[in-house]
């Protein structure tokens, strides 16, 4: 099964669920965070974006959140590394839960699968382990990599993470202030960030 048929089997789950409650609860969701992204090829740090729909699904605690994400990312403050700038493109299942609620404020977690793909293009430079005069690999250099190139790399895995919510007087607006993010797939894949969500009622 290629990617577009997981991307397009995850959206019609997706949507068949959402379909499926009858809760009229709905918002559309926000997202921007700072971060590090890591694939078979590439690694870097940046920043992210996403969008997507949320909608109560119990009790106004647990909510069902299909969202799409991009990530743009270059090897900064990262050292030995070859130049390289990609982009990551997640599309995500999520589904979000109030664990503990005081009034308006809220500890928040949630968790979801998610499908993706990082494409982006790979120069020369970073590190690699020479034979030097001794006879012994040590030291630095140019990176194994000469040739500048493109990659592309697929993944499927899941996502994870956690922070505080704070729901606004009238109860239209939400903001979530999420410091643990996490993606893990496979192969090879991880992400991590800091994470800035706003939640508008529809």
């Amino acid at each position: 099964m290629n990617i577009k048929s997981i991307i397009i089997s995850i959206f019609l789950f997706a949507t068949l669920i959402v379909n499926s409650q009858e809760s009229k609860n709905q918002s559309f969701k926000f997202g921007v965070g700072v971060g590090m992204s890591q694939s078979e090829n590439c690694i870097g740090t940046g920043t992210m974006y996403s969008v997507g729909y949320q909608r109560d699904i119990w009790k106004d605690r647990l909510r069902f959140n299909p969202n799409l994400s991009l990530g743009f990312y270059s090897p900064m403050f990262i050292t030995d590394q070859a130049d390289q700038y990609f982009n990551s493109i997640n599309l995500n299942a999520n589904l979000n839960y109030d664990l503990i609620r005081i009034k308006r404020f809220s500890v928040v977690i949630y968790a979801g699968i998610e499908a993706g793909k990082t494409q982006g293009y790979v120069g020369s430079g970073g590190y690699y382990d020479y034979v030097g005069y001794s006879g012994y690999g040590n030291g630095y250099g140019s990176s194994n990599t000469q040739n500048s190139h493109y990659v592309h790399d697929y993944h499927l895995g899941g996502n994870f993470g956690g922070g505080f919510r704070l729901i606004t007087k009238n109860q239209k607006t939400a903001f979530n202030i999420l410091p643990f993010n996490f993606r893990v797939g496979y192969p090879e894949f991880f992400e991590a960030h800091l994470k800035l969500e706003v939640d508008i009622k529809i």
